[in-house]
C-alpha cells in the first residue's frame, strides 16, 4: 500500500493558494460574477486515478448551502477552495490499493461551497439591464394640467376694476391635442371664457371678491383652476369730463329757471354734491341729487366748480355757465351834454328817466330832460331785456347802430364817432319827443327845450348880418371828445346800475 505522494502540509498550502487567488480575482473582477450567481446544487462524481491496476471507487460529493465546508476527516475547506476562475473542483479524500485483488476502500468526502459548485462550470452573474426608457406620454389626455397651479384653499389671484374691461388667458400642458375651456360658478353673466382660447374676459359692474372655477377638458380628463377675482371700485369721476382749461359748457337764459343734473361713477358709500366758488346766490346744487339750478337774471359768463364726495374720494366738475339775455323789451338810453362835470340821464324801456350827477349818483326820477334852445344833447343806447341786460352788441363792438328820431322836424340829428352816438340839436323851444331804436325795439322820452331870453335880439342882429342863427350857448363845432365824454358817462351809469342790480 502506498501513501499519498502529497503530504497534508503541502495539500493545505495548495488550498490556501487557491483561496488567495480566488480572493484576488474577486477584487480585480476575475471570477466576480460567479460569486454573485445563485449557487446551484450539483452532485458530480470525482475520481482519483492511480497507476495501472489500481481500482478507483467513486466518491459521492454533495454541494449544500454556503454556510460551511466539512470533510469526514474533520478538515474545513474555505469556500471556493480549489476553484479556478472558470470551475471549482472538490477533491475527495480517497484510499487507493494496488494489487490484483483490488480490494479498495474509498471514504466519501463531502464538500460544501458557498460561491461555486465542484465539477461544474458556473455562469457569470447576470449583467444589470440598461436604464428603463421613460414612460410614453399617455394618449388619453390624462396628463392635462394648468400652467398656473391652484387649489381650492389657495386659488389663483386676479384683480380688476369696476367699469374697466379686463382679460386673463389660461394655458394648459398635456392633453390629447384638443382642449376645451369653460367657466363654472361665474359671478355674473358679465364674465365669459372662450371655449377654444381659454381667455377669461368681462367688464365688472360690482366691487368685491368673487370665487369661481375655470375647467379644462381633454379626452376624458378634466382639470380645474380655482380663481379668486378681486374687483376694486372705480375712481369717482363725473360722467361729463372737464378740466380747468376746458370746463363743461352750459347755457341758460336770464330770468328763466335752468337745471342741469350732474352724475358720477365709481367710489363706494353715500354720495353728496356741493358747489364751490359760486358767483351768485342764484346758483345752487342739490346735495343729494346733484341738480344745478340757476335763476340768474344778470346775463354774463359764470365759472365755478361742482364737487362730488363719496367716502374718502372726491371729484371736481369745472363749469362755465353762460347766461344769455332774455328777449329785448326796449332800449336803455343814455343822454348827456358831453361836457365834463354836468349831469346825465338814463332812460329805461318804457320812458322812465333817472338823473345822475357827474359822479354817477342818482338824483331821482324826472319827467323830462331839460335843455336850452339851440343846444345839443348826445344820445346813445342799447336794446335790453326786462332785467336791463343788453340784447345786442353796440355799434362800438360791431353791432347795429341805434337810430334817433325827433317829433320836431326842425331838430337836427347827426351821427358821431362812427355811429356810437347821435347828436341832436334843438333850434326851437318846446317839448321834443325823441325815440331811440335798436334790435327791433325802441324807447321814447321827452326833452324840454327852454327858450333863451336874448334869442330875439340875437335873431335881429343875425338877420342884419346875413341871416345866421343867433348864438344860443351851444357850441355846434365841439370836438369829438364831446361825444366821447358822453359815452364815458353812459358807460359809468350802466356799470353803476349793474352793480346795484347784483347787490
Amino acid at each position: 500500500m502506498h501513501q499519498s505522494s502529497r503530504p497534508p502540509v503541502r495539500r493545505a498550502a495548495a488550498i490556501g493558494a487557491v483561496v488567495a487567488a480566488t480572493a484576488i480575482g474577486s477584487v480585480i473582477g476575475v471570477g466576480g460574477p460567479a460569486m454573485a450567481a445563485t449557487p446551484t446544487p450539483t452532485a458530480t462524481p470525482t475520481s482519483s486515478t492511480t497507476t495501472a491496476g489500481t481500482t478507483t471507487t467513486p466518491a459521492d460529493t454533495t454541494t449544500s448551502t454556503a454556510d460551511a465546508t466539512t470533510t469526514p476527516a474533520g478538515t474545513t475547506t474555505p469556500a471556493g477552495a480549489g476553484a479556478s476562475a472558470d470551475t471549482t473542483t472538490t477533491k475527495p479524500a480517497s484510499t487507493s490499493t494496488t494489487g490484483a485483488t483490488a480490494a479498495t476502500t474509498s471514504t466519501p468526502s463531502t464538500t460544501t461551497t458557498t460561491a461555486a459548485t465542484p465539477g461544474a462550470t458556473t455562469s457569470p452573474a447576470a449583467t444589470p439591464s440598461a436604464s428603463p426608457a421613460p414612460a410614453a406620454t399617455p394618449g388619453d389626455g390624462s396628463d392635462l394640467a394648468f400652467t398656473e397651479p391652484s387649489t381650492k384653499t389657495k386659488p389663483l389671484a386676479l384683480s380688476a376694476t369696476v367699469g374697466t374691461p379686463f382679460t386673463h388667458t389660461f394655458h394648459t400642458t398635456g392633453g390629447n391635442g384638443t382642449v376645451g375651456y369653460a367657466i363654472q360658478d361665474a359671478p355674473s353673466t358679465a364674465y365669459t371664457v372662450n371655449v377654444e382660447t381659454g381667455v377669461l374676459s368681462g367688464t365688472p359692474t360690482t366691487a368685491g371678491t368673487f370665487d369661481f372655477e375655470v375647467v379644462a377638458l381633454s379626452g376624458t380628463t378634466q382639470v380645474t383652476e380655482y380663481v379668486r377675482l378681486t374687483v376694486a371700485p372705480s375712481p369717482l369721476v363725473f360722467t361729463e369730463p372737464s378740466s380747468a382749461a376746458k370746463p363743461l359748457a352750459l347755457s341758460a337764459t336770464a330770468g328763466t329757471t335752468f337745471t342741469h343734473t350732474f352724475s358720477t361713477t365709481g367710489g363706494t358709500g353715500p354720495l353728496a354734491y356741493a358747489i364751490q366758488d359760486s358767483p351768485s346766490t342764484d346758483l345752487s346744487v342739490n346735495v343729494e341729487t346733484g341738480v344745478l339750478t340757476s335763476t340768474v337774471t344778470t346775463a354774463g359768463t359764470y365759472q365755478f366748480e361742482v364737487v362730488a364726495l363719496r367716502g374718502t374720494a372726491t371729484a371736481t366738475e369745472y363749469v362755465r355757465l353762460t347766461v344769455r339775455p332774455a328777449a329785448p323789451i326796449g332800449v336803455l338810453a343814455i343822454v348827456g351834454t358831453g361836457t365834463p362835470g354836468t349831469n346825465a340821464w338814463s332812460v329805461a324801456p318804457g320812458g322812465a328817466i333817472t338823473a345822475f350827477d357827474a359822479e354817477g349818483h342818482s338824483l331821482g326820477r324826472v319827467s323830462s330832460i331839460p335843455t336850452r334852445q339851440g343846444s345839443s344833447l348826445l344820445v346813445s343806447g342799447l336794446a335790453v331785456d326786462r332785467f336791463g341786460n343788453p340784447t345786442a352788441l353796440g355799434a362800438a363792438s360791431g353791432g347795429p347802430h341805434a337810430t334817433v328820431t325827433s317829433s320836431v322836424s326842425s331838430d337836427r340829428v347827426t351821427s358821431v364817432q362812427d355811429g356810437i352816438a347821435s347828436r341832436v340839436t334843438f333850434p326851437h323851444a318846446s317839448d321834443h319827443r325823441l325815440t331811440i331804436t335798436q334790435d327791433g325795439v325802441s324807447t321814447s322820452f321827452v326833452v324840454a327845450v327852454r327858450p333863451v331870453a336874448t334869442a330875439a335880439v340875437a335873431t335881429t342882429t343875425a338877420s342884419t348880418t346875413g341871416g345866421t342863427l343867433a348864438y344860443t350857448g351851444a357850441d355846434e363845432t365841439a370836438p369829438l371828445a364831446w361825444a366821447l365824454g358822453l359815452l364815458a358817462s353812459g358807460a359809468a351809469l350802466l356799470l353803476h346800475r349793474l352793480r346795484r342790480r347784483r347787490v
